[in-house]
């Protein structure tokens, strides 16, 4: 697969559609878009080419829904009612491309579409249309459709079989209840994958939620998208419980994923502090460039872009990053806290595999540099750039004289290829540091948490507080903030948080609650990160700990005294167990 793709979701309810006929349950009464669910479908947009996997009976209107501007191929995944009554809606396609359409299946598929269809596969003369098909038969090899080469990934259905379809970092599984062995091997180093997940109860034929989370612990794709949904589960509330890279999928969301796989293996990465450290042997490359702080999920997808192209033609995968911020320099004022400090930034850029990065000081001499000059002296001459990836935003250069179009421009002139990354949009919000800072200071962690891919974190020194808590009414661990506050960090709005605690030192973790504020029911005046443990702390207290943030509980308030303060924290400690608990529930074997 040569080529970047774009998944769209024509549907993702079951077989019967949601809202169900007749039915009038939250979900199928719902005013969420996301909640009404049209059979399960998919469309893979490869450049101008479509391939579409699964035909239902709400074809047509998916199709008119979603603007499809053409069909290419068709991929069944089974027999089944759902996923091919609406193949005799491809007729305008035909007429429109002039073209008989290809369909891939298994030899149990393509008997049921020749019966079904036999109306289409007969050469007598007729006086109406019919569609125009081919039909193709497949195994468990690889193949070919429309350009585009696909894996199957066999899966049991119940008594029957179902196939899924890998193309490239991707992975389509719908209508399944197991995974067998021997798929489980083709579905490593995945981009995105999606998965049945029917509801929270066990089903005969379908996964459900808890099991679905064991495959996706399995096989720890960057992104897991469930879909084949029932009426169980409303989309938000759902959503608000899966792990950040778990989502439910939903009738017109919209995907980019990079066209093929590599083997990510976790680094640590070789980094370049300054241009002149550079070995000879430091290129060709090719080069993702931006500040990456956080590395949200639209980062990685830069990086693994770049793991791709350097795999596929022989370059060395380089980033290049800046430190500090440029708006350090440029406009003190308006610089924006950061979410992670640059240990961190690099340790998961290393996590994706990238074994070289370039850190520049933004200084004057830097900042004066022409866009041109930027090019030509830094990319291009002292990196060997043979390929840019950036994202559609990219600004570089004296003043932001740079954007993507000069990048464009000046390719041939310079001898590189640009490759410009769409902006990545989850529930119509495009993921950005910039909005994860703004989300973080209004303490919506947990949709913070699904544009960074992972939970957000504090770490450091655990210090000695003023006492008076442990003495009236809980025991905590006080994060030393003095660190924060030097490293421009990040940090919350102030309040009560849903938490996990881990020892840096030895690994020991704990559920807990985690209160961000200045303590007014004692009068403090400092800003403190105090960590309630949920667990009994045995052993050694931490002496440096990393918190990860899960959900917003409550603001901080002022009590009347510290009983009501106790009683408080006690009613915070129950509602985090019941989501602790949730959270285990959905996790445990079936």
């Amino acid at each position: 697969m040569e080529s970047a793709a774009r998944i769209i979701v024509l549907g993702s309810g079951t077989s019967v559609g949601v809202p169900m006929i007749g039915c009038h349950c939250r979900v199928c009464t719902s005013a969420d878009p996301r909640d009404r669910r049209l059979r399960p479908s998919v469309a893979l947009q490869f450049g101008d080419r479509v391939v579409l996997i699964d035909a239902g009976p709400d074809f047509r209107q998916q199709a008119l829904r979603a603007g499809l501007p053409r069909i290419d191929a068709i991929l069944l995944t089974h027999a089944h009612a759902d996923h091919i009554l609406g193949l005799d809606d491809v007729r305008p396609f035909n007429f429109r491309q002039k073209q008989t359409i290809p369909i891939y299946a298994t030899r149990d598929v393509i008997t049921a579409v020749e019966r079904i269809y036999s109306y289409a596969f007969d050469d007598r003369p007729t006086q109406s249309t019919k569609p125009k098909l081919m039909l193709h038969e497949i195994d468990r090899e690889p193949f070919e459709a429309a350009g585009i080469r696909f894996q199957p990934i066999p899966l049991s259905h119940g008594h029957g079989r179902s196939t899924g379809y890998r193309f490239g970092a991707a992975a389509y599984l719908t209508d399944h209840n197991e995974i067998p062995a021997e798929s489980m091997a083709l579905l490593q180093d995945l981009d995105v994958l999606f998965l049945d997940g029917l509801r929270y109860k066990p089903h005969p034929t379908h996964t459900h939620i808890a099991r679905s989370l064991q495959y996706v612990e399995k096989l720890k794709p960057q992104r897991t998208y469930l879909t084949h949904i029932c009426h169980d589960l409303p989309h938000a509330r759902t959503e608000s419980q899966l792990p950040p890279q778990v989502r439910l999928a939903y009738d017109g969301l919209e995907i980019a994923v990079g066209s093929g796989a590599y083997r990510k293996q976790s680094v640590v990465p070789q980094v370049y502090w300054n241009l002149s450290d550079l070995p000879a042997n430091f290129g060709p490359t090719a080069v993702a460039v931006g500040n990456f702080d956080g590395l949200h999920v639209g980062h990685r997808q830069i990086l693994r872009r770049c793991m791709q192209l350097a795999t596929d033609l022989g370059l060395k995968p380089t980033v290049l990053t800046f430190h500090p911020h440029p708006k350090k320099l440029l406009a003190p004022d308006k610089a924006p806290k950061v979410l992670e400090p640059i240990a961190k930034r690099l340790e998961r850029i290393g996590a994706e595999g990238i074994a070289q990065v370039v850190v520049l000081p933004f200084d004057e001499e830097l900042a004066s540099l022409s866009a041109s000059e930027f090019l030509r002296r830094v990319l291009v001459g002292k990196l060997e750039a043979r390929e840019i990836l950036v994202g559609e935003n990219f600004r570089f250069g004296n003043k932001q004289g740079g954007n993507v179009s000069l990048l464009r421009e000046l390719a041939p002139k310079f001898g590189y290829e640009i490759e410009i990354t769409e902006a990545v949009t989850t529930r119509g919000r495009i993921v950005s540091s910039s909005g994860i800072r703004e989300l973080l200071l209004d303490g919506r962690v947990g949709l913070a948490n699904r544009l960074l891919g992972y939970e957000f974190c504090l770490e450091g020194n655990v210090v000695s507080g003023e006492g008076v808590g442990r003495k009236v009414t809980v025991p905590t661990l006080n994060l030393d903030v003095l660190p924060l506050f030097e490293e421009d960090r990040v940090i919350p709005r102030d309040g009560v948080y849903i938490t996990k605690t881990l020892d840096l030192t030895d690994g020991r973790s704990w559920h807990s609650i985690t209160n961000i504020g200045y303590r007014p029911t004692f009068g403090a005046h400092g800003l403190s990160v105090e960590t309630y443990l949920l667990d009994p702390l045995v052993g050694e207290t931490p002496q440096r700990i990393r918190v990860d943030f899960c959900a917003f509980v409550r603001e901080e308030r002022k009590f009347e005294n510290p009983d009501e303060l106790k009683a408080q924290i006690l009613r915070d400690v129950g509602r985090a167990q019941a989501y602790w608990r949730r959270r285990a529930r959905w996790t445990s074997p079936a």
